[in-house]
């Protein structure tokens, strides 16, 4: 077998992996605080005289662009402007979101819609009310007090954070969180929507599934070759 067949193939993979992260950007493109992933290529396992490269998938990365501000005038909508990620309480440990599109639950807990709590600086938010106001520095007041503060960190390298369900999580022990600069600041009453471009990813998307094609029509023209030189050879002999 013509082992350029297999160069085909590991192109065939790779455009297989991009259209999979394109329908997962497309598919949250109307996600608050949703961050588009991107694929990562690499050259790998050239042939022994470096006649072949093969290619490869070798990670996703998250793109934490700011996502485009959208009003809703809800209380207990807060959007972050700058770098930053909600911490989140969830059963497997603290995970991060810049979905700021909160609940009340029934024991007063400021929630995700996900059903988990929202971490304050010095615990859970404990509200009587949705009737709040949340300031810049993320200050909790309800009624007349100030109930606590939205815990907001940062990371050195947001590449490392992984997604898991609706939330990120650090990809290892190592990476860990550091409080949220100056720079970043909360707005009462909005949402960060997705990051996702949605006619550039359908495009992208579209680009991919030829590109997906080519391979898959090389691979039938090297096995028709392929096909006809083994049967010339038989009439030969």
């Amino acid at each position: 077998m013509d082992r350029s067949i297999f160069v085909a193939l590991s192109g065939m993979a790779l455009q297989e992996k991009r259209i999979e992260i394109l329908s997962d950007n497309i598919a949250n493109v109307n996600t608050a605080g949703y961050k588009k992933q991107k694929p990562l290529f690499e050259d790998s396992m050239p042939d022994a005289r470096g006649l072949r490269t093969f290619a490869a998938v070798s990670g996703v990365v998250t793109d934490m662009s700011q996502g485009i501000s959208e009003k809703t005038d809800r209380r207990l909508d807060v959007e972050i402007r700058g770098d930053g990620l909600f911490v989140v309480n969830t059963p497997n440990g603290p995970r991060y979101t810049r979905d700021g599109s909160f609940v009340l639950g029934s024991d007063g807990s400021l929630m995700t819609r996900q059903g988990d709590t929202v971490a304050g600086d010095k615990g859970v938010i404990k509200l009587t009310s949705p009737d709040v106001d949340i300031d810049p520095d993320g200050n909790v007041r309800n009624g007349n007090f100030v109930v606590g503060k939205l815990k907001l960190v940062t990371f050195d390298d947001p590449g490392r954070l992984v997604r898991e369900g609706s939330y990120f999580a650090a990809a290892d022990p190592g990476v860990n969180p550091k409080q949220a600069g100056p720079n970043t600041s909360l707005n009462q009453g909005y949402v960060e929507t997705s990051n996702v471009n949605p006619v550039r990813a359908m495009t992208t998307m579209i680009e991919a599934m030829r590109s997906y094609e080519t391979h898959s029509k090389m691979i039938q023209t090297i096995d028709d070759i392929t096909r006809k030189s083994i049967d010339e050879i038989g009439r030969a002999s």
